[in-house]
């Protein structure tokens, strides 16, 4: 779970998931007690509880665990109009301009939340390009579907 850690240091989130930490494969879940208890076999076993991200080689979070981090006071957050949502969602990286609020130090090599609203779509991290200061796409949740679909050409 230290993976998990990390990427919630990165956004400056203090969150700590209800029940105990279970790991499958590459995935990591939040299960209740009881369920915990019950696994014996883990080499058979799909999913647990609630899932909070997989580790190849990086953390990548969960639809699940990005809606609860947008919901929390405190991470790293950057809203964004419907145009650049999208835009975001389908790969694309944000110019600072596009951005209409943040919620912390906006420096090189942070990183955000993108919220659409009350919305996260994902997250980015600070970087300078030419002049020009930009989140880049790190995650999204249009990544699902891109996968999904097989449309990597997008990227």
């Amino acid at each position: 779970m230290r993976e998990l850690k990390d990427f919630l240091v990165a956004i400056g989130a203090v969150y700590e998931p209800a029940g105990a930490r279970v790991n499958l494969n590459d995935r990591r879940f939040a299960a209740g007690s009881d369920v915990a208890a019950e696994i014996f076999d883990r080499g058979r076993m799909v999913y647990a509880g609630k899932l909070l991200g997989r580790t190849r080689g990086d953390f990548i979070p969960s639809a699940i665990l990005l809606r609860e981090l947008g919901r929390l006071e405190g991470p790293n957050k950057v809203w964004v109009d419907e145009r650049v949502g999208w835009l975001f969602a389908c790969g694309r990286d944000v110019f600072a301009e596009s951005i209409l609020k943040s919620e912390g130090d906006f420096v090189e090599g942070a990183c955000f939340l993108v919220m659409l609203g009350g919305d996260c779509l994902g997250y980015g991290k600070i970087e300078i390009s030419d002049e020009k200061m930009m989140l880049k796409n790190v995650f999204d949740l249009g990544d699902f579907l891109r996968r999904e679909r097989g449309i990597e050409e997008y990227r």
